[in-house]
């Protein structure tokens, strides 16, 4: 069996996904794996968060015996302007995409007998891949929508288009099944962790008592952050995330940017509440299911203070409007004072049982 798998990041980024859980579950396994990474292409330099990609590009790497990674630099890739016009005026440019995919990368997926595709470029390529292995399945793994993070206008186009192709769709919250069309193949399937990773005991990294860390940086609410800080001064902050910093610094929050993941665990194993500091999003309901920090949170018996539309179905995640300081304060207050012993964490799943899922919808 092979299984290819098409995300918007590398392989070997520090920063994991579920995408690169799979890899590992299914390499160990003995199934042949390739990691194709696309969305990105000289153009992502102008960008201030551009993708942080391993080279050598445009050439497979092995990684394993099983698993080797492909991370596709082309010429051009459909890349987000914020501008209406410049969006207009580079459509035309970015329909010839998939046609930039090269013969040795098309050639080494001819024999593929399974695709897994996240959101964002990946949709694009699909058409063509089907038509080069017209035997493979394909599976869509969309991860946040587009009104939230993001895309090209002909990215929600062509992902449109390549609905048809999927036999699956693999949700990652429930909430996001109203954007698809009634008839489409989508499957809620819940995010997960690896529970090897948490079960083994770590050494307290914090240097004092009583910390609060945040994880990621999407959405990230400086403001939230700082408001904390200033009212909960014998509190530490611990900032991960390339884009988790404050304007201006203050003493009690550390900002260590983006970290490999195995390094986050401790931190995760010993903090003492988990911050989701989500900006305001009329859209983003769907994170309080499909936020991975908030399934570890919660593995790690961490009250969580978060935005009231990540809190949804968390008993130990306590809500504020980000517009209202002073709910902050009073979730912050609540959540220093939960028992931990009775959050309940049964239902958190191990990625195994993810990929067993995925695998027995598509036989």
């Amino acid at each position: 069996m092979k299984v290819v798998l098409i995300s918007g990041h590398d392989a070997l980024s520090d920063r994991k996904t579920g995408f690169h859980f799979w890899a590992d579950i299914l390499d160990k396994r003995g199934v042949e794996v390739d990691f194709i990474t696309v969305g990105s292409s000289p153009l992502s330099l102008i960008k201030k968060n551009s993708k942080v990609l391993k080279p050598p590009f445009n050439e497979w790497v092995k990684i394993t015996d099983h698993l080797r990674k492909y991370t596709w630099m082309p010429i051009f890739h459909p890349m987000n302007f914020n501008n209406k016009f410049l969006n207009f005026l580079s459509w035309p440019v970015f329909q010839f995409y998939p046609h930039l995919m090269p013969d040795e990368l098309l050639s080494s997926v001819k024999n593929a007998d399974l695709f897994i595709v996240e959101s964002g470029s990946g949709p694009m390529l699909v058409p063509k891949l089907a038509k080069i292995n017209p035997r493979a399945k394909f599976i869509y793994n969309p991860s946040d929508r587009a009104d939230v993070v993001p895309f090209h206008p002909i990215i929600s186009k062509k992902s449109d288009e390549a609905l048809p192709y999927f036999s699956m769709i693999r949700l990652n919250s429930a909430a996001v099944e109203q954007d698809f069309p009634k008839d489409a193949p989508t499957k809620y399937i819940p995010q997960a962790i690896d529970k090897t990773l948490f079960d083994t005991p770590h050494k307290n990294p914090y240097k004092s008592a009583r910390n609060a860390i945040s994880i990621g940086d999407m959405l990230f609410d400086q403001d939230a952050v700082s408001t904390l800080a200033e009212n909960f001064p014998d509190w530490t902050f611990h900032l991960f995330g390339k884009q988790a910093r404050l304007t201006q610094p203050l003493p009690n929050v550390i900002e260590y940017g983006e970290k490999p993941f195995e390094k986050l665990v401790p931190y995760l194993q010993h903090a003492d509440i988990g911050l989701a500091p989500y900006s305001n999003s009329k859209d983003a309901g769907y994170l309080s299911q499909s936020s991975l920090k908030l399934v570890q949170y919660t593995y790690c018996r961490l009250p969580i203070v978060t935005p009231g539309f990540a809190a949804k179905g968390r008993a130990h995640a306590f809500a504020y409007n980000p517009d209202a300081p002073e709910t902050l304060i009073a979730a912050f207050r609540e959540a220093m004072v939960l028992d931990r012993n009775a959050i309940d964490r049964s239902e958190v799943q191990n990625w195994d049982n993810v990929i067993d899922k995925m695998l027995t919808v598509m036989g």
